[in-house]
């Protein structure tokens, strides 16, 4: 017996070691100049994370590095050489081989990019978080959306099921491949296996507009060879679909790449409510209620681009980019029942039908070139045709009588040119980068129906700004300045010509390796859009009407946002707070004209905001489970010239996911994070989703439930006009308990080599319709 239990120790030591040897260490270490030169004989040392010495090598005349047979565990990595920085990482829970890409390492009297570590896999540098996903986090995932929702990054937010990327405290996320700005679509092409690392901008410079943060993937790149992926995300009882085919092929210094996107809806259980009071100049005031019966949803969202790519690395890159985008909802097919509340059985039949459609083709040339000297230059030309056409009508019957009968249909068509050159150069102690974009567009909408109207605008916009960053001791700063000019020009009206500044500040402080804390603030130059200065009207219905406003002029936004956050281990809270100031914002304004209640834009007295948001992450724990918690309160204050409103709103948000060999869970629950703006509350979504997934090498496959606990969906918006106050609620009775499959495959083929990406990225989407429904 005592052999037999000496074997069996024997083979489980045995088959310890093998699954030992599985796991390697392996990346790239590049010094700081522009050049990244591959640094040779840079010392690397594996350490426990009590700093007790595994293993060490030096990297190669190719800067490579490999750390074979190690065990699971926690560790530290520490990359150093004299007259250098070191670089340290932290790897807890590592389970699995990982690729570290390219890591830089600079002189120590360049303290700008000085690295602190303050969690597992993700290094803090002083103007962003470098985040290497985990070899689970990896296996998890299908492709770069869902590795993000894997990641569950600070103040990142992931809708699973419209794979979206929103920013908690409100603001846009900017996406980005190897430095070029990027779609969604794009993000949802990217195998996770070319996904080297993520690049987070917490705090993102002039040059990235009103951006509020910036994810960078950095990928890899076939030399030869290439790779083909499908999603597939598809209701069997509803239509519901988001599907995506992409594929890529490499040739030497060439790459070819091409991605479509699909996401039809078909709904036939949808409807609204609708209540209204109208208060009349004479003191009466009348109640109408709108009792909405089934009603025909239908819509398209769909996409892609064909993409060229030429390179020479680490001297100049040129990139070419044919897209589509186009956007088609034949069907938002409204009935009521409409009667006054003083008198229910007076109903009258109420139909508001809506048949709208948009065409954006676009195409994207670029170009950027390493200079010497730590010197770099990017242009980026960008052309866009909008084409839209809209139509809606509205009737009101009783008894068969026709009581009110309004069309109206746009036809409209935008044309645009966005230009622009950034160059940056590198200091001992900081990089200094400047940069220069104009905007040149023109539009003409036709407006028809009971109304007629032809609108031709011309607008100009041109930002040149510049900006330092640097670090004092342990605190790492950016200043900037920039100034706008905004010029518009409405056939037959008066335009405008605005000059504005835009400084910009930030100053982020480290007090431990745990715990820093960062503060920024900036000005920003808000123009009207076209729609709002569109010298028409348009009727809503026999009591209300829309109307632009010629006589709109741009307005500034300040903006100051404190974040803090400490990260340990596995675990890392984080606190945001921002305050938000709009003098002389854009707002709606409603008032009485020859009986009727007209809905109009105006520069109001101003608008504040002031959001505060506590979140927690912690994970991997127990090597399976990892959960992100998070909620805040958003407070309004809205002063109009003849109004003054108040709104607070408190949510939250709760992510879990599981993960045991093959098989993979997630759970997704949050409550209405709801806006307010001028006089109107919009809500969010209430939400909950219930996944699981299966993958197996190249394949994955797996199931869901959209509100699973919830037997209706909803969205609210409410008026608090003295004039015309209203609540609205829409329902999709579709989107409750809907269930899904979704099936994966990537599959790829060739070598690979770290690719460099475009660093500015521009496009049009404004199409400059006012927007008449209800």
């Amino acid at each position: 017996m005592k052999r037999v239990g000496i074997v069996i120790i024997c083979l489980i030591l045995s088959f310890g070691t093998v699954f030992a040897q599985k796991i390697k260490i392996t990346g790239k270490v590049v010094d700081g100049s522009m050049d990244k030169a591959p640094f040779e004989y840079a010392n690397i040392v594996l350490q426990t994370s009590d700093s007790v010495f595994v293993a060490g090598v030096s990297t190669d005349v190719k800067g490579n590095f490999q750390l074979e047979k190690v065990q699971a565990g926690n560790y530290r990595l520490v990359i150093s050489a004299i007259g250098y920085t070191d670089l340290i990482a932290d790897l807890a829970g590592l389970t699995g081989s990982i690729d570290l890409g390219e890591l830089v390492l600079s002189e120590a009297a360049e303290q700008l990019a000085e690295v602190t570590v303050t969690a597992a896999n993700i290094i803090n540098q002083a103007d962003r978080k470098i985040v290497f996903p985990s070899q689970k986090q990896l296996e998890a995932s299908t492709n770069g959306i869902n590795l993000l929702q894997a990641l569950m990054l600070p103040r990142i937010q992931v809708n699973p099921l419209t794979k979206s990327v929103g920013l908690a405290g409100g603001g846009t996320v900017q996406l980005c491949m190897n430095g070029v700005k990027v779609s969604t679509e794009d993000i949802n092409a990217l195998q996770p296996e070319d996904i080297l690392r993520i690049e987070y901008l917490e705090d993102p410079g002039l040059r990235y507009g009103s951006a509020e943060a910036v994810l960078n993937y950095i990928t890899r790149r076939h030399e030869t060879g290439g790779s083909v992926s499908l999603d597939l995300m598809n209701s069997p009882h509803i239509v519901f679909h988001n599907d995506a085919v992409s594929a890529r092929l490499n040739h030497k210094k060439s790459e070819f790449s091409i991605n479509y996107r699909t996401s039809p809806r078909d709904f036939y259980d949808c409807w609204r409510s609708n209540e209204e009071v109208f208060h009349f100049e004479d003191g009466t005031s009348l109640n109408r209620y709108e009792k909405g019966k089934p009603g025909h949803l239908s819509e398209l969202n769909h996409g892609g681009s064909f993409t060229y790519n030429y390179q020479e690395p680490d001297k100049y890159q040129l990139n070419a980019q044919l897209g589509y985008w186009g956007y088609s909802q034949p069907h938002t097919d409204y009935r009521s029942d409409l009667y006054n509340v003083e008198y229910p059985d007076h109903i009258t039949d109420m139909q508001d039908y809506t048949d709208q459609a948009t065409h954006r083709p676009f195409i994207d040339l670029y170009y950027q070139q390493e200079l010497k000297n730590k010197q770099f230059l990017a242009l980026n030309l960008v052309g866009t045709y909008i084409y839209t056409d809209s139509k809606r009508s509205y009737q009101e019957r009783q008894d068969g009588n026709l009581l009110t009968d309004i069309f109206s249909g746009v036809t409209g068509n935008k044309y645009s040119v966005i230009g622009e050159g950034i160059y940056e150069k590198g200091f001992e102690k900081g990089r200094l980068s400047a940069g220069l974009k104009h905007t040149q567009a023109f539009s003409d909408n036709t407006y028809a129906g009971n109304l007629e109207y032809k609108t031709n605008m011309k607008q100009a916009d041109t930002y040149l700004y510049t900006e330092f960053q640097g670090k004092w001791e342990k605190l790492n700063y950016t200043l900037g300045i920039g100034v706008t000019r905004s010029w518009l020009k409405q056939e037959g009206e008066e335009g405008y010509q605005t000059y504005t500044f835009r400084p910009r500040f930030s100053l982020q402080y480290a007090f431990t390796d745990h715990f820093y804390a960062r503060l920024n603030g900036s000005l920003v130059n808000n123009p009207p859009a076209l729609s709002e200065l569109s010298a028409v009207e348009q009727m809503i219905d026999s009591m209300q009407i829309r109307r632009g406003n010629p006589a709109l002029n741009p307005y500034n936004r300040f903006q100051t946002n404190l974040y803090m956050e400490y990260r340990k281990g596995k675990v890392s809270v984080g606190l945001s707070s921002l305050y938000q100031t709009n003098p002389k914002a854009i707002m709606e304004s409603t008032f009485i004209e020859n009986g009727m209640f007209v809905h109009t834009y105006r520069n109001q007295d101003g608008f504040q905001y002031f959001n505060s948001e506590l979140n927690l992450r912690a994970g991997m724990l127990w090597n399976i489970l990892q959960f992100s918690l998070s909620g805040g309160v958003n407070r309004f204050w809205s002063d109009g010239k003849d109004y003054r409103h108040t709104y607070t709103n408190w949510y939250y948000r709760a992510e879990m996911m599981a993960q045991y060999k093959h098989l993979m869970a997630s759970f997704t629950i949050y409550n209405r994070r709801n806006g307010f703006w001028g006089e109107t509350m919009s809500s969010g979504e209430n939400l909950h989703m219930l996944s699981a997934m299966y993958k197996y090498k190249q394949i994955a496959v797996g199931v869901g439930m959209v509100n699973p606990f919830a037997d209706n969906y909803k969205r609210i918006n409410e008026n608090w006009n003295k004039y015309v106050s209203s609540i609205k609620e829409t329902y999709v009775n579709e989107s409750s308990r809907a269930f899904f499959l979704t099936f994966a495959w990537n599959f790829q083929f060739g070598r690979k080599y770290q690719s460099e990406g475009k660093k500015i990225w521009n496009q049009d989407t404004d199409s400059g319709v006012m927007n008449t429904s209800k």
